[in-house]
């Protein structure tokens, strides 16, 4: 594992991922439900169904599919090859990773195939010899029968491949719970993808990093690092959600009686004091 730069990658990598990720699965979703649509409308199975190629291709949109690689999983990939790949070794997250991108780019590709034999047959002109018609037709033909096969397929692989790189990952997190590039980034996005990514968004990133007797020490840990860089407003806002959470856990739980909670809390309205007086001196000095 690399460590020059890391601070940067490693947040690269989760912005990256968790964002293709939700990409994906809107994508994977609206597949889903076009596809139960049409097995509900003929009454047959799935894997029975043979769609025209503008229904094939309406089932997944080429511009997504662009998007969610070049936009997303490219930068995923390059950032997971700089802070993993050495010469003789990587980790597991960075092959997933490169499965994702290869199995991405030939969905996209079949995807063309459709769109293009598709556009073929709206446009094609009348042929004098109709016997090259008709190797055309059987041509298409085998292109959409493969297509019927490798969409599922790929589809399917593709979500297989973003849970075995999601659990790669959490286990990874704790790892980097000292990189401030990371621990600072994931509190100012709390609202955005961090928000997404799980039920409880924030939350769920400190219990995989500090673990989940242990979520104060997330926003001990950003607080304190803005605390000391000068951020002093980033701070008090760091330090307010974590007494916030420690006062959402019930009285009577047994955690409640932890002495590091109570620690944390001193820790937070003390900081957050000094963090105030801080201001207030910066404000009295600039009106002086």
């Amino acid at each position: 594992m690399r460590s020059d730069a890391g601070h940067s990658y490693i947040w690269r990598i989760v912005e990256r991922f968790y964002r293709s990720r939700s990409h994906f699965l809107r994508i994977h979703d609206r597949y889903e439900e076009l596809v139960a649509g049409y097995v509900e409308k003929r009454g047959i199975p799935r894997t029975e169904i043979r769609l025209q190629p503008r229904e094939l291709s309406q089932l997944l949109s080429y511009k997504e599919l662009e998007v969610l690689r070049d936009d997303y999983v490219l930068p995923l990939k390059d950032a997971c090859h700089a802070l993993f790949r050495t010469r003789d070794s990587t980790e597991f997250l960075d092959r997933v990773v490169n499965d994702i991108f290869h199995e991405l780019s030939i969905l996209k590709e079949e995807h063309y195939n459709v769109l293009t034999y598709d556009s073929q047959r709206a446009e094609g002109e009348p042929v004098a010899d109709p016997r090259p018609g008709k190797a055309l037709a059987r041509e298409q033909q085998a292109v959409l029968d493969e297509v019927h096969d490798v969409f599922p397929q790929k589809v399917h692989r593709l979500l297989h491949l973003y849970d075995v790189a999601l659990r790669s990952l959490e286990r990874l997190l704790s790892n980097y719970r000292d990189e401030v590039v990371l621990i600072r980034s994931l509190f100012l996005h709390r609202d955005r993808f961090v928000a997404r990514a799980y039920e409880t968004g924030l939350i769920r990133f400190y219990e995989l990093m500090y673990g989940e007797d242990a979520v104060f020490e997330g926003f001990r840990a950003v607080g304190d690092s803005f605390y000391h860089s000068g951020f002093y407003d980033l701070s008090i806002l760091c330090y307010e959600h974590g007494e916030q959470f420690l006062l959402g856990i019930p009285p009577n739980a047994k955690r409640s009686l932890d002495p590091r909670y109570k620690e944390a809390r001193e820790h937070f309205r003390r900081n957050a004091r000094k963090a105030r007086q801080h201001l207030q001196s910066a404000e009295e000095g600039n009106e002086a």
